[in-house]
């Protein structure tokens, strides 16, 4: 799976040589969103309790849905997160963020 992720970006770059300028502007930014899941996906496993178990669906750059197992080994549900950054991962009714801030938030930066 690491393997395919990192080739994406290097076929993009590839397919990108002979296209027009509006085609090279959406490769681009197919490569940011690409980047963007990544860099989310390192930073939620960071802080999670079985990080190999996280599941993810529903992603737009930094902002998604995560499922992963809990200390007892099940599975907890989907829960929606905003990852600004490694220090700043933000989870749906986690306590962190009350519910109006959090679909502020979402609203503003996952949409």
């Amino acid at each position: 799976m690491r393997k395919a992720t990192m080739m994406v970006p290097v076929f993009l770059m590839v397919a990108a040589c002979g296209q027009s300028e509006a085609e090279k502007a959406e490769s681009a930014a197919a490569m940011t969103e690409i980047r963007n899941q990544r860099v989310a996906r390192e930073f939620v496993g960071g802080v999670l309790k079985d990080p190999a178990s996280a599941e993810f669906r529903n992603q737009h750059g930094l902002c998604g849905e995560v499922n992963s197992k809990n200390s007892f080994g099940g599975y907890v549900g989907f829960k929606r997160f905003i990852a600004a950054s490694r220090e700043l991962v933000v989870f749906e009714n986690d306590g962190r963020m009350n519910s109006a801030d959090f679909e502020a938030a979402w609203s503003m930066h996952c949409r």
